[in-house]
């Protein structure tokens, strides 16, 4: 792929795109206009709403008498008091006369229904036993009340000897006015129980406190800054996604389908540049329109909500904050983006291709909306769900909560996604019968079979990657409670080996060449021995000093040398934890991966798979020594033009660290397994035998059928 066909494919298109004005008006129109006028619009709603319910006096239907409770409740201007409104006659009569009954404690009896102990045998079940609370909702539906206080029989009685009365409140939570009165009633009722105990303590000369006995107070830890962003982080990141990918969309239907419409596709076909350009070219343009919408909506909402939070006197929405938003967005839009063009394409035309995006973005915004639910929040679990785990990391950067490895976690899954959405599109884009002959169906984008000669593509390695990547970590799921042992084999020859088999005898990839099954020169085999006994000390000199492990992970991975608890016998830990590694990920890694990337610059490939190599370890503290035991197992491989020799460096390496650790060997006296920075002398001594095992490898005359190649 050419850089300057993709940019002058993309200066072409941004320049057409920018042209629209309905494109512009959703990418920056309605960010910076829509969340203060739905901020102010909602606050204006909730404060005329709360103002003209404070001003209203509650209206409260009173069934039962209980002087001394009614002229109490009756001295506060805000509540109506009418007795006996509205209730049936046969039901007054039943109060009256003594027979309804007070409702029994949910600890004193199965059923806490209100009843009719008269009750003929059989009328239960034929009508609700609750007849008072019928009745009661009977009146709130007609709103002539807001509220109803049942005053039960004997109560009055009760109070005047000092015992207990009850009483309830019937209301609707529905209705802010009857909501309203429910508060006005409790508190008031909490006052009124409140004099009657002091009254009770006066008479029967009782201590202060000793009804009481017990107070209880909540106090909530969380900061008014914590509150807000946690209001923030729970309805924003819904709103924001959906503006951002709302100005992706259209971008992709004017850009992909309106071609078709324009009848303007052949002729960029038939111009010299590659299909992967086109589509490198036209997903810039959807994902830079779709990131200056992001822009514009992180903008705004800092704006908004800084001006809001002043307001109140909260801190507002810290600038990390936002930038962690932004870099969210910017990953979810690369995923939409790709996405939206590869569908748009399957289009017949621009109305089609509305339909298909418009139900594409309904499909995105579930599992985003089900983010905000209560309870979900980012973990190692959720940060593999796509969508939902950058909903989440915005969420978390609200809250301030997000730690560094979940950090990592998400967004090495956003990117995983994000490749496998731009392979798609250009999958798409590769079929001409889909971009010319109308809309298209899921069989044309099924793979063909490879030719016999063919080597693999940075793009189907890539795409490898990312599905065994999340395949891995959902699989692990299975592994739940299972040792140590078959996790590790299940992972090696399952997640990594297995499906290097399967593609190479799909796609029929030469496996010498695509390997690098040659026979290494004895030096190199030198060189490579010298490079794994000395490579894991000189990472762990150099990086152990800028990044240090917690002591969980230093915990676990001693574990897992161990293969458990216990230490496992030492001939089956190097069985497991050197030569399968050694086999699984060498083959995987700088035999697939590596042959995959062979036509890009030497060094960029190594960088490239060696980083690949190192995410697939799933820790933010391992990444950096991964990266640079990767970018040398790399070296090895291309250098050698053997696998061989990088597997001897990686069995070597791991069979070092793993005897070291099962013997509990030490290093100045203390035990390798509670060693914190390997000492300078140590180091200097490791990277000077590593760099002679690096000068004995030797480069073969020919490469793979090409001339050698020097990375260096």
């Amino acid at each position: 792929m050419r850089p300057h066909a993709v940019w002058t494919i993309f200066r072409k298109e941004i320049t057409e795109a920018l042209r629209d004005r309905l494109t512009l008006i959703v990418m920056l129109g309605l960010p910076i206009l829509i969340y203060p006028l739905v901020v102010t619009l909602l606050a204006r709603i909730q404060k005329s709403q709360e103002a003209t319910e404070d001003q209203r006096v509650s209206q409260v239907a009173v069934w039962g008498e209980a002087d001394s409770l009614t002229g109490f409740l009756g001295r506060t201007n805000t509540l109506n008091l009418e007795m006996w409104k509205d209730i049936p006659e046969e039901l007054r009569r039943a109060f009256e006369s003594g027979e309804v009954k007070a409702p029994v404690p949910a600890e004193d009896a199965a059923d806490s229904e209100l009843w009719f102990p008269e009750e003929e045998p059989g009328a239960a079940g034929r009508e609700p036993k609750d007849k008072v609370g019928a009745a009661a909702r009977s009146l709130l539906e007609t709103k002539e009340a807001d509220a109803v206080l049942v005053v039960w029989p004997g109560t009055a009685e009760a109070l005047e000897r000092s015992e207990l009365g009850r009483v309830t409140v019937y209301y609707d939570p529905v209705r802010p006015a009857s909501e309203k009165a429910w508060m006005r009633l409790r508190e008031q009722l909490a006052l009124y129980r409140s004099e009657l105990v002091e009254r009770r303590q006066e008479r029967f000369n009782l201590p202060s406190g000793f009804a009481k006995a017990l107070e209880i107070r909540a106090q909530s830890v969380a900061t008014a800054g914590k509150m807000f962003g946690h209001t923030l982080g729970r309805l924003l990141p819904l709103l924001l996604i959906m503006l951002s990918a709302t100005g992706a969309l259209y971008a992709a239907v004017d850009l992909v389908a309106g071609e078709k419409d324009r009848a303007t596709m052949q002729t960029l076909l038939c111009a010299p540049v590659l299909p992967l350009e086109i589509v490198a070219g036209k997903f810039l343009t959807v994902w830079a329109i779709s990131l200056v919408s992001a822009l514009a909506n992180v903008v705004s909402l800092g704006f908004t909500f800084t001006r809001v939070a002043a307001s109140i006197n909260l801190p507002g929405v810290q600038f990390g904050a936002l930038l962690g938003v932004l870099g969210s967005l910017m990953l979810l839009t690369c995923t939409v983006a790709a996405a939206f063009i590869g569908v748009a394409a399957l289009a017949r035309d621009a109305k089609d291709a509305g339909n298909f995006l418009s139900a594409t973005l309904t499909l995105l915004i579930v599992p985003v909306a089900a983010s905000i639910m209560p309870g979900v929040e980012l973990s190692v679990w959720t940060a593999f769900v796509p969508l939902v785990n950058l909903s989440l990391l915005i969420k978390s950067f609200f809250l301030e909560e997000l730690t560094l490895n979940l950090f990592f976690l998400t967004t090495v899954a956003a990117f995983a996604y994000a490749m496998l959405a731009l392979l798609f599109a250009s999958r798409v884009f590769g079929k001409e019968e889909i971009l010319l002959g109308g809309a298209g169906t899921v069989r044309q984008l099924l793979p063909g079979q490879a030719r016999a000669a063919g080597q693999p593509t940075p793009g189907l390695v890539l795409g490898l990657f990312a599905i065994v990547l999340v395949t891995a970590f959902y699989g692990s799921l299975l592994l739940e409670g299972r040792s140590m042992l078959v996790s590790i084999l299940t992972v090696q020859y399952g997640f990594f080996l297995v499906p290097v088999v399967v593609v190479t005898l799909l796609k029929r990839f030469p496996v010498k060449t695509t390997f690098m099954l040659q026979r290494p020169d004895w030096r190199s085999v030198a060189g490579s021995i010298l490079v794994g006994i000395s490579g894991g000390t000189a990472v762990a000199g150099l990086t152990l000093r800028l990044m240090p492990p917690p002591d969980s992970l230093v915990e676990g991975l001693r574990e897992a040398l161990l293969l458990g608890k216990e230490p496992a016998p030492l001939a089956l830990v190097l069985l497991v934890l050197a030569v399968t590694p050694a086999l699984c990920e060498e083959v995987f890694f700088r035999g697939l991966t590596l042959a995959g990337l062979r036509r890009l610059k030497p060094w960029l490939a190594i960088g490239l798979s060696a980083l690949l190599f190192a995410v697939a370890h799933a820790s933010i503290y391992r990444l950096l020594p991964t990266l640079l035991l990767g970018i040398a197992l790399g070296y090895v491989a291309w250098r050698s033009g053997s696998i061989f020799c990088s597997m001897i460096v990686h069995a070597v390496n791991n069979g070092l660290i793993a005897t070291l650790v099962h013997t509990n060997a030490t290093i100045g006296g203390v035990s390798i397994a509670e060693v914190q920075f390997v000492p300078w002398v140590v180091t200097a001594g490791a990277l000077a035998v590593m760099a002679v095992g690096l000068l004995l490898i030797r480069a073969p005359k020919q490469l793979l059928g090409h001339p050698a190649t020097n990375p260096a």
